[in-house]
Parts: C-alpha cells; structure tokens; sequence
C-alpha cells in the first residue's frame, strides 16, 4: 500500500468515526432529555429510568472509546500529511 493509499484509508476512517461521534452525541442528548422528562413527574420510578441510564452510560463510554480513535486517526494523518509533503 502506498502512503497516498494509507492516507486515504485513514481518512475514510476518520471521517467514519466522526460521524459515529456525532451520532453518538445526539443519541446521549435523546437519552439525557427523556430522562429529565420522566425525571419531572414526581411520582416517578427509579425503575422507569434505570434503563435509560445504562442505555445513557454506555454510550458515554462508546463515545469516548470512539474519541480516542479520532484523536489517534487524527494525529497519525497530521503525521502522514507531513511525511507526504516533505516527499512533494
């Protein structure tokens, strides 16, 4: 694979997990405001919001393991952008 390939490679997947953060990003919105609506009615159940709350932790967690990959991506293409324009 070429370095022009690698970094087109990098970039699709980049640009992937972008969207994947931003997807992520809305759903833990959705997730946070359906749980202050249920939250208002005072005579809520912890058990009507247990779910959302897991529901709302994992993608927490998703979001950030997807974070890391960006950040990663995103250093490696800087990396490989330079390489290529020494090479120019």
């Amino acid at each position: 694979m070429s370095l022009k390939e690698t970094y087109d490679d990098l970039f699709f997947k980049s640009s992937e997990v972008q969207k994947n953060l931003e997807t992520l990003k809305q759903r833990m919105e959705e997730l946070d405001t359906q749980i202050q609506v249920i939250e208002r009615n005072p005579n809520f159940l912890e058990t009507d919001v247990e779910p959302l709350y897991e529901l709302l932790w994992k993608a927490r967690i998703d979001y950030k393991k997807q974070q890391t990959e960006f950040h990663t991506l995103t250093l490696q293409l800087q990396q490989l952008n330079h390489i290529l324009e020494d090479l120019h």
